[in-house]
C-alpha cells in the first residue's frame, strides 16, 4: 500500500467486483461521498470516485468492509498480529494503479478524515488519534499508529519520542490534509527577502510528491540565493526536472550528507526551524550529478509550498491529531540512526 498523507480513503484493487458486496446507504457511504479531488459518485449503490495522486487520474470505487491485519508493538519490536475488523475500504479496478510503485496494490490514506487509516484504526482498535511516519531513503521504514514510545536502533537504542519538537498542524477548510505554518526560508542562516504574506495558506505535507515544490514567487529567489551560496561548487548541466545540479565528485561528505549550505523553514512562532541538510537537499539525478531537490510550480494545491517525500526521508514525524501538532526529530543521521532501524524481529 502506498502511504499517502493527502488521501482520505483506503483503497485497493479487486479482481472481481462481484465478490464485493456494496454497502447500503449509511454513514460510511455518506462519508465516502464527500467532495474531494474527483467528481462525487453515486450514493445509490455506494460507489465513490477515487483519486490516484501520482497519475492524477480518477476512477470509480466500490465501498466495502474488510479486515486489516497488522502488528501490535511496544515501540521496540513487533509483538503479535492483530486483526482489525469492519474497516471501510474501497475496491477499484487495477488500471487505477497506473504509475504507482511496482507491486503496489492500492493507497492507504493517512489524511485527517473519518475513513482514513489512522482514524479508522483509532475507532476500531481503540487507540489514540496519532501516528508516526519514518520514511527511509531506501529499504524498509516504519509507520506506527497510536502512542509511543518509539525506538530506533543505532549505536544505542534511542527513544525517538524524547527528541521531538512540535509545531501546530493548521486547518484548511477545503482539505483534510496536513499543513504547517512556514513563515520564511533561510539559506546558510541568511533569510530570503520574501514577504511573510507569501507563505499564507501553510505548507502542505505530501508523502507522494517526490520533492518539495515552491510557488514560483518563492522558488526563483530561493534558487538564486542557493546558487549564490554554492557558487564555489562546480556545476554540471541540469538534469530534468531540476534547475541546479553540481558535480558530485567535487562535493564533500559529512555525517548529514553532502557538505552544502543548510536550508531552514522558519516555523510558526520562529522558535523552531525545520532544517534541510545535504542528505535531503541534493539528490543524485544522474552519474556525477547531484541536483537541488526542489521544484517550481505556478499553483501548488492552492498553497505556497508542498514539502515532499525526499525532504521527509530519515526524519521521524509524529502526527498528533488529538493535539493538532506535528512532532519532528530532524535528520536522524545526527543521532547516528535512520528510519531503517526499527527492530522488526520478534522478541
Amino acid at each position: 500500500m502506498v502511504l499517502d498523507l493527502t488521501n482520505t480513503f483506503i483503497w485497493t484493487t479487486c479482481s472481481n467486483s462481484t465478490k464485493h458486496h456494496t454497502i447500503p446507504s449509511s454513514s460510511s457511504c455518506e462519508a465516502a461521498n464527500k467532495p474531494g479531488n474527483c467528481t462525487i459518485g453515486s450514493k445509490d449503490d455506494c460507489t465513490t470516485e477515487l483519486f490516484n495522486p501520482v497519475s492524477r487520474k480518477c476512477g470509480s470505487g466500490l465501498v466495502t468492509f474488510t479486515t486489516l491485519t497488522t502488528n501490535s508493538t511496544d515501540g521496540h519490536n513487533p509483538l503479535y498480529a492483530v486483526n482489525v475488523t469492519n474497516i471501510t475500504a474501497l475496491c477499484a479496478l487495477k488500471k487505477l494503479l497506473e504509475l504507482l510503485p511496482k507491486d503496489s496494490i492500492g493507497i492507504a490514506g493517512l489524511a485527517s478524515s473519518n475513513l482514513s487509516l489512522p482514524l479508522q484504526l483509532s475507532s476500531r482498535a481503540n487507540i489514540e488519534k496519532q501516528f508516526a511516519l519514518c520514511l527511509p531513503a531506501s529499504g524498509r521504514g516504519v509507520a506506527i499508529f497510536g502512542t509511543g514510545p518509539y525506538y530506533l536502533m543505532g549505536m544505542v537504542e534511542r527513544n525517538v519520542s524524547s527528541m521531538l519538537k512540535y509545531t501546530p498542524l493548521i486547518k484548511n477548510h477545503l482539505s483534510s490534509s496536513y499543513y504547517i505554518n512556514v513563515t520564511g526560508i533561510t539559506i546558510n542562516m541568511q533569510s530570503l527577502q520574501i514577504p511573510e504574506t507569501a507563505f499564507l495558506g501553510g505548507a502542505l505535507l505530501s508523502s507522494v510528491s517526490p520533492y518539495t515544490i515552491l510557488r514560483e514567487d518563492i522558488y526563483h529567489p530561493f534558487l538564486s540565493a542557493y546558487s549564490t551560496a554554492t557558487q564555489y561548487i562546480p556545476r554540471v548541466t541540469p538534469v530534468k526536472p531540476f534547475d541546479l545540479c553540481y558535480d558530485s565528485r567535487n562535493l564533500s561528505s559529512t555525517r548529514m550528507g553532502y557538505g552544502v549550505p543548510g536550508i531552514s523553514f522558519t516555523l510558526q512562532g520562529g522558535i523552531y526551524n525545520w532544517t534541510i541538510f545535504g542528505a535531503n537537499a541534493l539528490v543524485m539525478a544522474a552519474t556525477n550529478a547531484a541536483c537541488l531537490a526542489f521544484l517550481p510550480n505556478q499553483t501548488v494545491q492552492n498553497v505556497p509550498m508542498v514539502i515532499g517525500g525526499f525532504q521527509m526521508e530519515n526524519n521521524f514525524l509524529l502526527f498528533d491529531l488529538e493535539k493538532a501538532r506535528l512532532g519532528m526529530s530532524g535528520l536522524l543521521y545526527g543521532v547516528m540512526t535512520t528510519c531503517n532501524n526499527f527492530n522488526y524481529t520478534y522478541p
